[in-house]
Parts: structure tokens; C-alpha cells; sequence
């Protein structure tokens, strides 16, 4: 835990700091809040984290004498084995990316590709 919050933490100030000195050179405010979005979202899961506390007890990463061995054996959930749900998901993110460069008009198609993927993946993981 202590790990994952400190790159958590690393990657926060990292967007924040970027984006003010980009903002600072450029003068620029889409980069800028791109930029500190980017370091205000692992920011908010870091606080989260430390408001409601850790999951499991300590993780074998934050354990200095840890083994590889220490960790197998985790179940990860079962996972279909081939499915076409993320080439529709990739699609709708390309359309609904290209309505913004291109004109809203085929937002709608875009977004409705994401909904559907989305679903159709949350459908087959219920197995």
C-alpha cells in the first residue's frame, strides 16, 4: 500500500507542477488543465485511499523480505478468452475523438458505441 501511495502521490505532483510550468511558458490553458487533471486524479484516489483505508492487510510489495511465492495463488477472476467487445469500445472512442476534431454531429454514434461496449462487456463478465 504504502508503494501504490507514493507513486500515486509522485504522479499528483508530477501533473501539477508540469502544468503550472507549462502554463507559465506557454501561456496556454487547455495544456495547463490537461495537465493538472492529470495530476489532480491520482490525487483524489490517494485521498480516498487514505480516508477509507486499505483494502487488505499488507500487500507482499511493501514487504521488504518478501518472495515471489508469497503472492500466488491470488484469484484474478475469471476473464473471457475471446470476446469483440473492446474493438466496438475502441471504436466508439475513435468516433466520439473524431466528433471533437471533426464536428459533434457523430458524438451521439460515438457515444452510443462506448455505451453499448461497455454493457456488452459488463454482460459477458457475469459469466
Amino acid at each position: 500500500m504504502r508503494i501504490a501511495q507514493r507513486l500515486l502521490w509522485t504522479y499528483a505532483v508530477f501533473g501539477l507542477v508540469l502544468g503550472t510550468v507549462y502554463y507559465f511558458l506557454t501561456e496556454e490553458w487547455v495544456g495547463s488543465f490537461t495537465l493538472w487533471f492529470l495530476g489532480l486524479m491520482p490525487a483524489i484516489v490517494a485521498v480516498w485511499w487514505i480516508r477509507h483505508g486499505p483494502t487488505r492487510g499488507v500487500r507482499e510489495s511493501d514487504d521488504p523480505d518478501a518472495d515471489p511465492s508469497s503472492s500466488a495463488g491470488e484469484s484474478l477472476g475469471s476473464f473471457p478468452m475471446a470476446t469483440a467487445w473492446p474493438v466496438f469500445l475502441v471504436l466508439g472512442v475513435i468516433v466520439t475523438g473524431a466528433s471533437l476534431v471533426y464536428g459533434l454531429l457523430i458524438l451521439p454514434v460515438g457515444a452510443f458505441l462506448i455505451v453499448w461496449a461497455i454493457a456488452g462487456l459488463a454482460r459477458e463478465s457475469r459469466g
